[in-house]
């Protein structure tokens, strides 16, 4: 049955590359996490479907993510660099 419905999914091409791409956003954010030289410092940004969002790991290991969705890249590049501890616009976890 499982089988049946992953088989039925990969057909729809969009699906199965948004499926991968998902992976694979995942599998780089385990990378880093599990590399002690990595995790130092680390950032990562992607566009949704409703704006720009990213996380960011400072050198004292803090982790933060940015759930608010914004217009530009520069926007929350911006604030994942730089500007999460001034305004407090990011999750930390």
């Amino acid at each position: 049955m499982i089988d049946w419905l992953i088989r039925q999914m990969f057909k729809i091409p969009a699906l199965r590359i948004n499926i991968f791409q998902e992976v694979d956003l995942y599998n780089s954010i385990t990378r880093i996490m599990a590399d002690d030289e990595s995790s130092k410092i680390a950032c990562a940004v992607w566009c949704d479907e409703d704006g720009w969002r990213g996380w960011n790991i400072k050198e004292d290991g803090t982790y933060y993510f940015h759930d608010v969705a914004e217009h530009s890249l520069g926007d929350i590049m911006r604030l994942v660099t730089s500007e999460e501890d001034k305004y407090g616009m990011l999750t930390e976890l």
